[in-house]
C-alpha cells in the first residue's frame, strides 16, 4: 500500500504546536503574576514583596546565629581540649617525679597520640567538606531578580 500525497489545502491545514514553558524560583512570582495579584486587591504584590524580604531577613539571621555558634562551640572545645590535655601533662610529670616511668610514659604517650589524633582527622574532615560543593550556594542568599528563565522556549523555525 503507497501513500497519496497531500493536496495543498490540506497542507495549509496542518497546525503546528509549539511549546513554551517558563521556570520560576524563589519567594516572588514573575511581573505578570505580580500584576495579576494586584489586580485582585490593591497592595497585594506589595504585601508578596514585603513576605520575601522578611523571609531572607529571617535566612541572613538564622545563618549567622548557625556560624556565630559554630564558632563558640569550636573554641568551647578547644579551651576544654587543652584543659584535658593539661591535666594529662600534670599527671605524666607528676608521675615520672613519684618514680613511675612506665605510667608515665603511658600517660604522656595518651596525650601525645590525643593530640596527633585530632590533628589529623580534623584535617581529613576539613578536607571532605572542602570536596563538598555547597548545595545552597549563592542562590539561597539573594532574592531572586523575578525574570522568568527563558532558556527552555522552544523557538519558531521560520
Amino acid at each position: 500500500m503507497q501513500a497519496e500525497p497531500l493536496e495543498p489545502a490540506a497542507i495549509r491545514q496542518i497546525t503546528r504546536v509549539v511549546r513554551s514553558e517558563i521556570k520560576l524560583s524563589g519567594p516572588i512570582p514573575d511581573p505578570t503574576t505580580l500584576r495579576g495579584y494586584e489586580a485582585v486587591q490593591e497592595g497585594f504584590a506589595e504585601r508578596i514583596m514585603a513576605m520575601a524580604e522578611r523571609e531572607q531577613s529571617h535566612r541572613h539571621s538564622m545563618d549567622n546565629l548557625d556560624v556565630k555558634q559554630s564558632y563558640r562551640l569550636a573554641a568551647r572545645g578547644q579551651i576544654f581540649a587543652l584543659l584535658a590535655l593539661s591535666i594529662m601533662a600534670a599527671l605524666a610529670i607528676t608521675l615520672a617525679l613519684v618514680g613511675e616511668p612506665v605510667w608515665a610514659t603511658v600517660a604522656g604517650g595518651v596525650d601525645v597520640a590525643a593530640v596527633v589524633g585530632v590533628f589529623i582527622t580534623g584535617q581529613r574532615r576539613t578536607t571532605e567538606e572542602q570536596a563538598v560543593p555547597d548545595q545552597g550556594g549563592q542562590e539561597r542568599d539573594a532574592l531572586p531578580s523575578g525574570r522568568p528563565d527563558r532558556s527552555d522556549e522552544s523557538s519558531d523555525p521560520r
